[in-house]
């Protein structure tokens, strides 16, 4: 079975004057929470999708979730963990509660504040990570990158034609990401904040999927503003 694991648990510090987490702020009239959640359920694969929330905003996003007719049979919410990883740790706990460890099953991971993802980025995630034990989203960088050691002066200008920018879905096959969170422990799991982190400390590859500039972070209040312009089309 394929799930998918949509992170909402974070705060939105950056968007200045918001009264509420950035993934609740409406953009063309709907909670870019929302755009996120329906970019999943128009993947009929998908078995069930868990959303990671916020204790504190847990019962706002219940009563979104109501207002814009997202199903609660297929859309679960669960409670967000104190970082990404957190969250991404306690939805796989409740796939595996319910439908236990599978070979084969797949943890499509997403951040709730990246609507714009393409059904062909989900789908590509999908195939990887059913061929693979673990994939992620990336794009190439167009910006020069330099190292610095001092934040004065430039101390490497690192090569492009070897950097690409992560994006998200991370994705994974579940077996084995449970192997590895096992193997780990508690101690080393809290030490990684990303996912594929997991993965990688256990030796397995992480596979590379093409990602798309679309697929971008709402971050800023110049990203709010570029992802409002998007929506009215």
């Amino acid at each position: 079975m394929i799930f998918a694991g949509i992170v909402a648990g974070g705060s939105g510090t950056r968007i200045k004057n918001a009264d509420k987490p950035k993934q609740f702020i409406e953009i063309g009239g709907i909670p870019i929470l929302i755009r996120t959640i329906r970019a999943f359920e128009d993947i009929g694969e998908i078995e069930r999708i868990y959303v990671g929330i916020n204790a504190d905003w847990y019962d706002y996003a219940d009563k979104l979730l109501d207002e814009f007719d997202v199903s609660t049979k297929r859309v679960r919410l669960v409670t967000g963990g104190s970082d990404r990883n957190g969250t991404v740790l306690n939805i796989l706990r409740e796939i595996t509660g319910i439908f236990g460890v599978n070979k084969g099953d797949v943890l499509i991971t997403h951040d709730a504040v990246r609507p714009f993802v393409s059904e062909k980025i989900i789908r590509d995630n999908i195939e990887c990570a059913l061929n693979t034990a673990a994939c992620g989203t990336y794009i190439p960088s167009d910006d020069t990158v330099i190292r610095t050691t001092d934040g004065l002066t430039v101390t490497e200008n690192l090569p492009r034609r070897e950097l690409m920018r992560a994006q998200t879905p991370q994705t994974f096959e579940i077996s084995t990401l449970c192997s590895c969170i096992k193997k780990l422990g508690d101690d080393k799991l809290a030490l990684l904040t990303d996912t594929c982190g997991i993965l990688t400390e256990c030796g397995y590859p992480i596979h590379i999927v093409k990602g798309e500039p679309m697929n971008f972070k709402i971050t800023t209040d110049h990203d709010l503003m570029i992802a409002g312009m998007m929506a009215l089309g």
